[in-house]
Parts: C-alpha cells; sequence; structure tokens
C-alpha cells in the first residue's frame, strides 16, 4: 500500500505525529502538514490520495482547505476526512456537501481512523480499475475505428443515437440492405459478436465523445444530420 499516499493536516503536534505512525503501520505512505496553508501548498505538491484534516486550524480552517484543494489540477477525486471535536449534524452536513467522505469524531480509536482509510482505499482502487479499463478501451477504439469508412461511421454515429436500421436508412437516405451491410462490415471490423455488441459499443463511443476524441480519421462522427453527405 505503499503507491497509496496520505496527507494529515493536524496542528496538534502530538495527535498528528500519532496518526502518522499509524498510517505508516499499515503501510501507508504518510506526510504532514501543521497547519490549513501548509497543508494546501502540500497537497498541490504532492497530489495524495487521501487527506485527513482537523476542522479547526490555525490560520485557513479545515473547510478552506477542502474547498482549495478541491479546485486544485488533478485533486478532484482526493478523498477527505475530517477530524473534529464536535460532530454536531450541521458541521457533518456542511463538510459533506462541500465534498468531505468521512468525519471522525475525537477522541477516536485506531480501528476507526484505519476503517476509514481502508474504506477510502478500496473506493480508490475501484476508481482506478475503471480508469485503466476506460483507457484501454479509448485506445482500443481509436485503433478500430481507423478502419472504419465514412459510410461506416455515419451508420455508427446513428447506430449511437438510438435509431433502428430502417430509420438509418431514412436519415442517411440509404437502401436497409446498405444499411446491415455496413452493420455486418462494422461488427466484423471491430471483432463485434452478440446481437446488442455493436450497439453497446457504440453507446460507449458517444458517452466518450469520440467526436472530440478521434479527429483526424472522424471529426464529425456525431456531428448534426445535415454534415452528412449521401454514400
Amino acid at each position: 500500500m505503499k503507491d497509496i499516499q496520505i496527507l494529515v493536516i493536524e496542528d496538534e503536534k502530538i495527535l498528528r505525529e500519532n496518526i502518522a505512525e499509524i498510517i505508516a503501520h499499515y503501510d501507508f505512505h504518510a506526510i504532514t502538514a501543521s497547519s490549513g496553508e501548509e497543508g494546501v501548498k502540500m497537497a498541490a505538491q504532492f497530489a495524495p490520495d487521501i487527506i485527513i484534516c482537523d476542522i479547526m486550524l490555525p490560520g485557513i480552517d479545515g473547510y478552506e482547505v477542502l474547498n482549495n484543494v478541491k479546485q486544485l489540477p488533478g485533486l478532484i477525486s482526493t478523498a477527505f476526512i475530517f477530524l473534529t471535536a464536535k460532530s454536531t449534524r450541521t458541521d457533518i452536513r456542511t463538510g459533506m456537501d462541500m465534498g468531505a467522505d468521512d468525519y471522525l469524531t475525537k477522541p477516536f480509536t485506531r480501528e476507526e481512523l484505519i476503517n476509514s482509510i481502508k474504506a477510502r482505499v478500496e473506493k480508490l482502487i475501484k476508481i482506478r480499475t475503471c480508469k485503466l479499463e476506460e483507457d484501454a478501451f479509448i485506445a482500443s477504439a481509436t485503433e478500430s475505428l481507423a478502419k472504419l469508412t465514412k459510410a461506416e461511421r455515419r451508420v455508427l454515429s446513428k447506430i449511437s443515437e438510438g435509431f433502428t436500421t430502417p430509420q438509418i436508412a431514412e436519415k442517411l437516405f440509404l437502401s436497409t440492405k446498405t444499411v446491415e451491410n455496413h452493420r455486418m462490415n462494422i461488427s466484423r471490423k471491430l471483432c463485434l459478436s452478440g446481437p446488442n455488441s455493436l450497439i453497446s459499443f457504440a453507446l460507449r463511443l458517444k458517452a466518450h465523445h469520440f467526436d472530440q476524441s478521434f479527429p483526424e480519421k472522424s471529426p464529425s462522427l456525431f456531428a448534426a444530420d445535415n454534415q452528412y453527405t449521401v454514400s
């Protein structure tokens, strides 16, 4: 778990060191800051995966730290755990509305701290796994789309919009047989099999805005109807 970096922002030296020691004991990498200003600077410098931050801090408080961190490039998904000596419903709601992931009320146990961290780590791992899968899909799709003709990309665009074969034929001024042939060719070139695989692929492309991701070969893959020409 050394690749998981946790920033601890706490002005009480003993508590700050104790938290860092517990984190290190569970094989996480800990860095610390004693004030909100220092914490924001370290967050910008090290881009931690998780931030554990006291609410009552000298200078800017924990709420301001959270607000500043969420505006830093690349830290939108950073998990944020608040430490507080009081946990009124209003305090908790304020933090949660701002994007905090959890609250720990002082004094808290080692188990409470680690359980909160582990819950955030599990979520981060899922996010990273999904990101890797999506990156792989984009790379594969970009390579696959290069095999399609303009006419095939037009048909694929209409599939992504949810149109049926007859509807696509009408909109693109083609025969249904021609559209069916395009669909078969697209599936073959993209190595897709199954009755719904082409539809699923097209919808996933649309979700990734491939008109922007694939500009060289298909600058208007999902462009307006009036940009299509008869083929």
